[in-house]
């Protein structure tokens, strides 16, 4: 009894947040049809996590006077709860003139299933006694109750085929990947459901005929799988939502780092050249601080951007003495070509803006462009000059190259 109490309690936390998750997008979005059905499937599944952990179970049929009757809360939620995502499927999947006659139909089954329940279950005699975990054995022969019990059954194992058949077929078709991977997500909590569904319409039906060997699976197993599947289903049918958000925390962490690890290159080219700076306030003060009043993207990007133009700026003062000598010192070293690139390219960088802060220029510099193996891609220029920046902050190998700098003209300090 402690292991349901506690399972359900924790499943209830975990559905009840999705649906206040969603519920947000709803109250922004009244109208919205599918938000609706959502909203209803989601909180018609919490509903039974909460009223069927064994400790409210027994206070509620107390508060009623009758025996068991959280059971028919329980299932009959949820049915409607199978029903809803079901239809929300149908309204992602079908073609606008299919939906209706769609939904007609599993409105159709959900009423003319739950009014049968309701009837069946006044019917029966299910008095003698709290049942609260094994209620589908116990009265899995009692007349009434055992229909009432496999046409529940039978509902929740055809709801989940349905909700496998259309996940999987709508996810090959969507080009939204959060929304593809909730599809498929939703799926494996349906293929867990069936190891709810399958295991009771086998051993309901398998007492009509007979005691079935099934009892153990039914009680203990099946309530297991469905826990599973409820945690995939919150997972899954809200993952569009929050899977996007989390991509953006993950890509503003990555430009934030990115700023930071370029930062001090470009504080050191753009101190030699404050004019290749375009927009100076977007810049924070302290290469730490977190990018929140401006648009990350565009900081980082200005900012591969001005480490270019003072590479550009910086080139009259190249000397190919020190992109030599580095290469010399990476030889032997086991390094990988685009990072013996960017020792280089680092040691000419730190070479030159010594030799500029002296006041003089390399004769007979060299004429070629920086090293570029983005060929103009923002993202693969952004990763090489994080090299570079790394390589020009704490590389020894750069620092003994740019020793080997010939000593400047003193044409430009006459």
């Amino acid at each position: 009894m402690l292991l349901f109490n506690l399972v359900y309690g924790i499943l209830a936390a975990i559905t009840w947040s999705a649906f206040f998750y969603k519920l947000w997008d709803l109250i922004r979005d009244p109208r919205n049809r599918e938000l609706r059905l959502l909203c209803l499937a989601i909180a018609c599944f919490a509903t039974p996590f909460v009223i069927a952990s064994p400790w409210l179970y027994v206070r509620i049929d107390h508060t009623i006077g009758i025996s068991n009757i959280t059971t028919l809360f329980v299932y009959t939620s949820v049915a409607v709860c199978e029903t809803s995502f079901l239809a929300l499927l149908v309204s992602w999947s079908s073609a606008r003139h299919r939906v209706k006659m769609w939904h007609r139909i599993l409105v159709a089954y959900a009423v003319i299933t739950v009014a049968s329940m309701v009837t069946l279950f006044c019917l029966g005699d299910v008095s003698d006694g709290e049942h609260h975990v094994d209620f589908d054995v116990h009265y899995a022969e009692t007349p009434y109750i055992s229909e009432f019990l496999l046409i529940y059954a039978l509902l929740f194992v055809t709801d989940k085929i349905g909700m496998i058949v259309m996940c999987w077929r709508y996810a090959k078709v969507v080009d939204r990947p959060w929304l593809r991977r909730g599809l498929r997500t939703v799926a494996v909590g349906a293929i867990f459901g069936e190891g709810y569904g399958v295991p009771k319409v086998a051993s309901l039906t398998w007492d009509i005929f007979g005691t079935s060997p099934l009892h153990f699976v039914s009680v203990n197993v099946a309530p297991m799988s469905a826990s599973i599947a409820a945690w995939l289903f919150a997972a899954g049918f809200t993952m569009p939502a929050w899977g996007v958000g989390l991509d953006r925390s993950r890509e503003r962490l990555a430009l934030n780092r990115a700023y930071r690890r370029l930062h001090p290159l470009w504080a050191a080219l753009t101190q030699a050249f404050p004019e290749v700076v375009l927009l100076p306030d977007v810049h924070p003060a302290k290469a730490r601080m977190r990018l929140r009043d401006e648009d990350p993207g565009f900081v980082v990007d200005r900012t591969v951007i001005e480490i270019r133009d003072g590479q550009l700026a910086l080139r009259p003062h190249y000397d190919p003495q020190v992109a030599q000598t580095g290469r010399e010192l990476c030889a032997g070293r086991g390094l990988a070509p685009e990072e013996v690139e960017a020792v280089v390219e680092a040691a000419q960088i730190k070479a030159a803006l010594r030799v500029r802060a002296l006041g003089g220029h390399m004769a007979g510099h060299a004429a070629d462009v920086p090293h570029d193996p983005a060929a103009g891609d923002m993202s693969g220029e952004r990763e090489w000059l994080i090299r570079v920046a790394e390589a020009f902050q704490r590389s020894p190998l750069v620092a003994q190259a740019a020793d080997t700098a010939n000593q400047p003209t003193m044409e430009a300090n006459r």
